[in-house]
């Protein structure tokens, strides 16, 4: 009887020793980049990055924790999703006031409701460094926000300044994380929602008003500038078009005087007594354009071959 016992229970501790080795087997899938932390007694001994099948030394002597890198992880501040819609429904979500109000640099409240994704970056930080590193990320999403709004007035978070503030909580929250050594990396930061409490929602609804009556205004301004600035542009160009034109104009009469100058003072060197009688007639006629000119010689009789008309002139010599 004992032998038969030992034969049975020889390969019922095999059977239970391959059932145990077994449980060492493990997959990582290439999808969503599943990462393995490997530990030995609870120290820390590799990361597996390799997809496939896998095996370790069974619990309780090492075991692994397989985390998935690139999957876009989400944490939501001021609001939750209750059920994500589809072409046939819509989604809802609830409201967490405590997470949403807060006040911003000039003193108002406001409340924002915020969306900020991370990837795990570093899978032996992650699941060795933080404890509750979920929670721990929310606390710390939660105070970057109420940080980087604080340093901002009402304005600024509701209209043109939301991209800086975004770009600005990604940066605090990122540096947390690093200081933590939590193996995350911040992949976006969207405030999702900024709106007033009910309490002050009128006056909230009046400044927003304003602010887009002012852009408004800016708009129409900027749409009337691009029309009158380039006509004006036009114009000038046109005026110095015509300012060109005359200069080259006046040049030319310019060097046309000169020249007819010259040739009236080459004349004068080859006969100053004609030139200047010719002269002397051609500034009387535009003197008296409508008087009658006779030309007479010395003794006083006209000259009949060189009749003027306009007025009776002496020409003496």
């Amino acid at each position: 009887m004992k032998k038969l016992g030992l034969k049975l229970l020889i390969p019922l501790v095999a059977i239970l020793a391959g059932i145990w080795c077994l449980t060492g087997v493990y997959t990582l899938k290439s999808d969503g980049g599943e990462k393995a932390v490997l530990t030995q007694f609870g120290r820390y001994v590799d990361t597996i990055e390799e997809a496939g099948l896998h095996w370790h030394l069974p619990y309780p002597i090492q075991k692994v924790e397989i985390v998935k890198t690139e999957t876009l992880r989400t944490i939501e501040l001021g609001f939750r999703t209750q059920n994500i819609g589809d072409n046939t429904t819509t989604s809802t979500f609830s409201d967490i006031p405590s997470e949403a109000l807060m006040i911003t640099g000039d003193e108002s409240l406001v409340n924002a409701e915020t969306v900020i994704q991370y990837r795990i970056s570093n899978v032996k930080d992650f699941v060795f460094n933080v404890d509750d590193v979920f929670n721990t990320l929310k606390m710390a999403a939660e105070s970057s926000v109420r940080r980087v709004v604080a340093n901002h007035k009402l304005d600024n978070v509701l209209t043109d300044q939301k991209d800086k503030i975004q770009s600005e909580i990604k940066e605090d929250l990122q540096n947390i994380c690093n200081e933590y050594q939590m193996g995350i990396s911040i992949k976006n930061v969207a405030l999702q929602a900024v709106y007033a409490p009910v309490e002050v929602e009128d006056a909230f609804n009046d400044v927003i008003k304003a602010r887009e009556d002012m852009n408004r205004y800016i708009n129409e301004a900027k749409k009337e500038a691009n029309e009158i600035v380039p006509a004006a542009e036009a114009r000038v160009q046109e005026i110095l078009n015509e300012a060109n034109a005359y200069k080259e104009k006046r040049i030319s009469e310019a060097k046309g005087d000169v020249e007819n100058f010259t040739q009236v003072y080459k004349n004068f060197e080859l006969g100053p007594d004609v030139t200047r009688t010719r002269m002397y007639l051609e500034t009387m006629q535009e003197v008296l354009p409508k008087a009658k000119i006779y030309i007479m010689n010395d003794s006083g009789n006209t000259l009949r071959f060189l009749p003027l008309e306009g007025g009776t002139v002496n020409v003496g010599e």
